[in-house]
């Protein structure tokens, strides 16, 4: 099973009934399950194709007692006592659309957990101009890819700031290795970029500052 599964897999509170949005070949919920963290879990999907793939891996681990396929978009016929939710590898367009048709159900979760394929900082402003809290964080490199992970729940907060949207308030907080090899990339990346901007380029002054907060998380993980 890859990083990025284990490490989600990880994140789940214990004992939680799981909602896997968009579950694909339902590999979280068996990983999920089979490790004792949910007692029970949906593996959703809008379409029937990737459906048919879960119900065969989930009755190659004898796990058909445990996990149920469901067919939908989002959260639609996700049963209620569905307590946990992931939403991993979508655009950010797609997750934010989901969450919010499914607004009255999130205060109903213990834990709602995001990985978006880029523009982390896009969800974690979702998260902030709602007032809800993010509670965990974590960075997974692999395959030459970083994935980043966001756990959050509808408990009230302050808004995060621009520092924190962009690099992660919990990340900030833990300050591993493997987050500042990650804050290495990103500043190196934004470099990268703005060598190639004009002096005129609209965007240069996002870039600065975002190169700004990278550089400066990079710094406070070396203290």
């Amino acid at each position: 099973m890859n990083r990025r599964i284990n490490t989600i897999s990880e994140m789940i509170m214990k004992g939680v009934i799981l909602a896997d949005i968009g579950t694909d070949h339902a590999f979280l919920p068996i990983t999920a399950v089979r490790n004792g963290t949910a007692i029970k879990a949906y593996a959703c999907d809008i379409s029937e194709g990737p459906l048919k793939t879960a119900r065969a891996n989930i009755a190659a681990e004898g796990l058909q007692d445990r996990i149920i396929t469901v067919l939908g978009s989002g959260f639609d016929n996700v049963p209620e006592d569905a307590d946990c939710a992931v939403i991993a590898g979508m655009g950010y367009h797609t997750a934010a659309g989901i969450l919010e048709k499914a607004a009255g159900r999130l205060p109903a979760m213990k834990q709602i957990i995001v990985e978006i394929n880029k523009d982390t900082e896009l969800i974690r402003q979702w998260i902030s101009d709602r007032g809800y809290t993010i509670t965990d964080e974590r960075v997974v490199r692999e395959k030459g890819f970083d994935y980043v992970i966001v756990s959050f729940n509808t408990e009230k907060h302050e808004p995060y700031s621009a520092y924190e949207i962009e690099c992660g308030p919990v990340l900030l907080q833990r300050k591993d290795e493997e987050f500042r090899q990650f804050s290495q990339r990103k500043a190196e990346k934004i470099s990268s970029i703005l060598r190639l901007c004009r002096s005129d380029d609209p965007r240069r002054a996002m870039l600065m500052q975002k190169l700004a907060y990278w550089q400066q998380a990079e710094r406070e993980c070396m203290k």
